[in-house]
């Protein structure tokens, strides 16, 4: 279990693993930069519930804001597929006009 200060707040080494694991690092690469064992790694992420809470918030707080940051380029990139229909170059118009009807679901 992942040791904590008080209830639900986990020490340093927990804490440095979440942040290493939500930026795509493997338990190897985790354990090898704080200074445990692998499997130390993966008991806190399979069996230690204040951990895998912890670990799920900030993954759901990094998600949410790149998801708005996608719906923030909607307009743009709708606005480059309308001009590409434009297009003097024949595979653009159509790769455009492909892109826009999967994007409706036809």
């Amino acid at each position: 279990m992942a040791k904590s200060d008080k209830i639900g707040q986990l020490n340093i080494e927990p804490e440095n693993a979440i942040d290493l694991l939500i930026q795509g690092k493997s338990d190897r690469e985790v354990a090898e930069a704080i200074g445990v064992a692998r499997q130390t790694v993966n008991q806190w992420r399979n069996h230690d519930a204040d951990f895998v809470v912890e670990l799920n918030a900030k993954r759901h707080e990094i998600w949410g804001s790149q998801t708005e940051r996608l719906r923030s380029l909607v307009r743009k990139a709708v606005d480059i597929l309308e001009s590409s229909l434009d297009a003097e170059d024949l595979r653009l118009r159509q790769s455009a006009a492909v892109h826009i009807l999967k994007a409706v679901g036809l």
